[in-house]
């Protein structure tokens, strides 16, 4: 198992980074701010997490060690995405005693969730075929 913490500050960098461009590519190319787009590119670093956790593992990972992985990921993404945001800003934290603004928060969660785990599997074929 590689040391997680490495790949989750590897995660929370691409995170931002994303982020950040998706914003100038609201602002400035008029790109609809969607939350389907939010939740692609929140999951989509986790591929390259996959390859480089592949690449630092001395062994071949089992099940749990990308269940660790995915749960560090999603993790990080929780509170960087929800968790600072509801603590910073009265707005948010409002929209979250709702009961639709906390039903939002969780389908969204789960997207990302789930579209983690798909990014996970890809970054896996992917770091498996460069090592042959």
């Amino acid at each position: 198992m590689p040391p997680l913490l490495p790949l989750a500050l590897r995660y929370l960098l691409w995170l931002i980074g994303v982020r950040f461009l998706l914003g100038l590519l609201e602002n400035f190319a008029g790109l609809p701010p969607t939350p389907a787009m939010g939740v692609i590119l929140a999951a989509a670093p986790m591929a390259e997490i996959a390859v480089q956790a592949g690449r630092r593992a001395t062994c071949p990972l089992a099940f749990r060690d990308w269940a660790a992985i995915w749960g560090v990921c999603l993790g990080s993404y929780a509170l960087l995405q929800i968790a600072l945001p509801a603590i910073l800003l009265p707005p948010v934290r409002a929209l979250l005693t709702t009961p639709g603004g906390l039903q939002q928060t969780a389908v969204i969660l789960a997207a990302t969730g789930a579209m983690g785990a798909l990014f996970l599997w890809i970054g896996t074929l992917a770091g498996a075929r460069d090592r042959r």
